[in-house]
């Protein structure tokens, strides 16, 4: 597997992790023994019914607060964190980007190239490319390949090839007008195209 596709499946957990929280697809299990990583989920929780009713942007502050609040975390409670609530927002959030996907190619190519200018316009606004390794979050989180190795299985486990096969094509439909506009392609955890 290619760097960067390892490094597209972690931080497409990681957004997924803060998106899926957004929209409220936890369903409180019972809770981390570690009582930082505890505290989070039961955060994560509570406001399950408040986000999933918010607008995009107001999701998006709270998620930088959220974020914030992770960043006090070591690795291996963030790894708890994010293995505590993959089973359910993984598959949660490629079933909204398969949707995402096909309504927008069922939209005409000039719509399409609206959607697309719009979302680059947006990341572009925001610095660039917003996922872990974009600008001010650092690279993938530094793992033992072993345990990568599991992420990536859980990771595919989780998805369907159609629906791979649909994130792969809307990165570079996202990436093929980037180029058309002289900007640099990004990885998934940025580029969400749709």
């Amino acid at each position: 597997m290619k760097k960067s596709e390892v490094c597209g499946i972690v931080g497409v957990a990681m957004l997924a992790v803060l998106v899926a929280w957004f929209y409220g697809w936890f369903d409180g299990k019972a809770y981390s023994d570690d009582p930082q990583v505890a505290a989070l989920e039961k955060e994560r929780d509570a406001n399950v019914d408040k986000l999933a009713n918010m607008p995009e942007d107001q999701r998006r502050t709270q998620g930088e607060a959220f974020r914030k609040q992770m960043e006090g975390l070591s690795p291996d409670q963030r790894a708890a964190f994010m293995e505590s609530s993959m089973a359910v927002f993984v598959p949660l959030m490629a079933r909204q980007f398969e949707k995402n996907y096909d309504e927008f190619m069922a939209k005409s190519p000039e719509e399409q190239r609206r959607e697309l200018d719009k979302r680059i316009d947006e990341m572009e606004a925001r610095g660039g490319q917003g996922g872990p390794g974009g600008p001010g979050r650092g690279g993938p989180p530094n793992m033992d390949p072993k345990k990568m190795d599991e992420f990536r299985k859980k990771m595919l486990d989780y998805t369907t090839p159609e629906q791979r096969a649909k994130f792969e094509n809307g990165i570079q439909i996202f990436n093929d007008r980037r180029k058309e506009r002289g900007l640099p392609p990004v990885g998934p955890p940025g580029g969400r195209p749709f």
